[in-house]
């Protein structure tokens, strides 16, 4: 398929190519998800179905494909359908594929028109876990159970390209093959490091204000690093927030990004990172935006203060959580029997101030402490919350 260059390319991973195919059968399975699969060196003679293909030569530039230190091995493509009805939404990102072959979606409109991002990695696909599960159709990329972000971010086609520039189509009977790639972060200065977090590839399917969507503005808000906060970048923005780094220390970085209404409030939230490295460029990844929130409970703490140890005298814990008046279906959500070391997670939950009664068990089902777990729910966040017994 790549000609003369196949030979100093990287052999894929057999795992890789069928955890792609396995990723295709459940997409066939469920069309909820957009279906990919990894195509090896050979064409088929089946049937063209209607499709979308990521080509690597479409994308990889000057940017070396081999086991070479400092290449790329592997990417994960993410395709969102800017013709839907209600606003652009994207579909469920491909599973990492070998950046020596194509991945193809085929659950595509006709007639509708795409946008595709591709994320690169310098780890092999099989050394890669999707966030969730290996068909969870998650963008967001794990590396022995820690976040990994990618290290070359392409977008197709670019966001400069002119109005007349050919458009991604679906075409019915037509494998389509992606062109008019644009790398968006990639190798930079020699021994510097930078960041360039781009808002709004949070939006989903949310618009700016200026096309009658409720978001006006952003502030990106970096978390647990010396970096400041940069307030009022406008939607859509004029360019992403790059931060240099100079000469930082390989590390990931982690950014809160709120979303303002034309009043001013935050309205949505999201949480971004990236791996910044030397000489490095990296594209912050951030999730969509939400108007949501999720409040966690671990009572680690609290049953270590009362003397209470898991598989003891407590056993599991039931927590429920009064829901504030208003448009939600519920007076309260309830959650468990949670496995006494386990967390508890209450999502979906609109922005405000939260108070979970929580009631742990022993073994025999009775009731061996009582307590309160409180937190304030911010859009887009999850929310660790403060308990005491009462």
């Amino acid at each position: 398929m790549f000609g003369a260059d196949r030979g100093r390319w990287p052999t894929p991973p057999a795992r890789s190519v069928f955890r792609a195919l396995a990723f295709a059968a459940l997409a066939l399975a469920a069309p909820a998800l957009a279906a990919c699969e990894s195509e090896g060196d050979d064409d088929s003679d089946e049937q063209i179905q209607t499709s979308l293909t990521i080509d690597p030569l479409a994308f990889l530039g000057d940017v070396r494909c081999s086991n070479e230190p400092g290449a790329i091995r592997s990417y994960v493509a993410t395709l969102t359908d800017v013709s839907a009805k209600g606003g652009p939404v994207t579909l469920a990102s491909s599973p990492p594929i070998p950046c020596s072959s194509r991945v193809s979606f085929t659950f595509v409109v006709e007639r509708h028109e795409y946008t595709a991002r591709i994320d690169g990695y310098a780890q092999f696909a099989e050394e890669l876990e999707p966030l969730g599960d290996e068909t969870s159709g998650s963008r967001h990329m794990r590396l022995d159970g820690a976040p990994v972000a990618p290290r070359w971010t392409w977008a197709c086609p670019g966001p400069d390209a002119a109005e007349d520039a050919e458009e991604l189509v679906a075409r019915e009977g037509v494998n389509v093959v992606v062109e008019g790639c644009v790398a968006l972060a990639g190798a930079g200065e020699p021994g510097g490091a930078a960041i360039a977090l781009d808002p709004a590839a949070a939006l989903g399917g949310l618009r700016c204000a200026e096309d009658g969507g409720p978001v006006a503005s952003f502030d990106v808000l970096p978390e647990g690093s010396a970096l400041s906060p940069v307030l009022g970048v406008a939607c859509p923005p004029a360019a992403p927030v790059v931060y240099d780094l100079g000469a930082a220390p390989e590390r990931t970085y982690f950014f809160r990004l709120e979303a303002r209404d034309a009043a001013g409030n935050v309205a949505f939230g999201s949480r971004c990172f990236a791996a910044a490295g030397a000489g490095l460029t990296a594209a912050a990844i951030c999730d969509p935006l939400s108007s949501t929130g999720a409040l966690e409970l671990d009572l680690g703490a609290l049953l270590a203060e009362q003397g209470l140890a898991c598989g003891g005298k407590a056993s599991t814990y039931v927590a429920t959580v009064p829901l504030p008046s208003g448009d939600q279906p519920a007076t309260a959500r309830t959650v468990g029997p949670v496995p006494c070391g386990g967390r508890a997670l209450v999502s979906s939950l609109v922005p405000g101030a939260y108070a979970a009664e929580v009631e742990v068990l022993g073994p025999d089902g009775a009731s061996v402490l009582s307590a309160t777990c409180s937190g304030d729910v911010r859009p887009g966040a999850t929310t660790r919350a403060g308990c005491v017994a009462r």
